[in-house]
């Protein structure tokens, strides 16, 4: 019995032995490649944020409808108030009252809005690549009054920048030209635009310069309580000739989003 057991450990060792000797000589296998995945899908009910231009001062700045969602959305639009202005039978040209912003971190005994530009936001999350075109048309200046009509009032997009919240920059839409005028009653004219394999993600038409209207704000002898902020970038012209009775005289500004470029929505 003790032959047989020590001759079976015998055998065990020799295989052992053998085996690694044959390992020795195999093909070693040190690098290997494998796949990571992920797929997108178009989120038609997410909801969609803005995202200021300009990052200083800090702001917080709701829709213009809420809520607002996706894929292809207009998230913003600018309001624009040329003030209180005096009658004049001269040609005038007023400047738009800058829009005030609330800024996301005030500090103690400090404004909790400050001016802010003016800008209309796109957001793309179609993920298509497919293009869009925002325009803006304008309504007549009305009043309730007598003389209730603005004849010949006109604004002007003096000019404008765009923001893309994007890391290609190739990507980004294309802006109005200079002096894009907006004549009551008129089409529509196209502010932004993206072409095909243009504008996807979060894209913004800017009128006005933020450290101009923060200078203003900021001046000595500036009261917030009577004084205002112009932003000229964006303009209201009046002929002399026309008649205006003292009171608030209101249009409505269109902004209409198209799916592509040219094509009705």
């Amino acid at each position: 019995m003790k032959f047989i057991r020590l001759a079976t450990i015998a055998a065990l060792s020799t295989t052992i032995l053998a085996g690694g000797a044959t390992a020795a000589f195999a093909d070693e296998v040190r690098e290997v490649t494998t796949e990571g995945q992920i797929q997108f899908v178009a989120d038609e009910d997410g909801e969609l944020v803005v995202i200021p231009p300009v990052t200083e001062p800090g702001v917080i700045i709701p829709p213009v409808v809420e809520p607002v969602t996706g894929p292809l959305s207009i998230v913003q639009a600018p309001t624009m108030n040329f003030g209180t202005q005096v009658i004049s039978n001269q040609d005038q040209t007023y400047n738009m009252v800058a829009e005030m912003a609330r800024l996301a971190n005030p500090a103690e005994n400090g404004p909790t809005e400050v001016p802010y530009v003016s800008f209309a936001q796109v957001q793309d999350v179609r993920g298509t690549n497919a293009g869009w075109d925002l325009q803006v048309s304008l309504s007549d200046f009305r009043s309730s009054t007598q003389n209730n009509i603005l004849t010949g009032a006109e604004i002007e997009l003096v000019d404008s920048t765009i923001q893309y919240e994007g890391t290609n920059s190739d990507n980004a839409p294309a802006a109005h030209a200079a002096g894009l005028t907006l004549l009551p009653n008129g089409a529509a004219r196209p502010v932004m635009t993206a072409a095909e394999g243009k504008g996807a993600g979060a894209s913004s038409v800017v009128w006005g310069d933020q450290a101009s209207l923060t200078a203003q704000f900021e001046a000595e002898g500036f009261d917030p309580e009577t004084d205002v902020v112009e932003n000229s970038a964006i303009q209201l012209s009046i002929p002399g000739s026309t008649a205006k009775d003292a009171t608030t005289y209101t249009s409505t500004l269109t902004w209409e989003l198209t799916s592509t470029p040219g094509d009705d929505a």
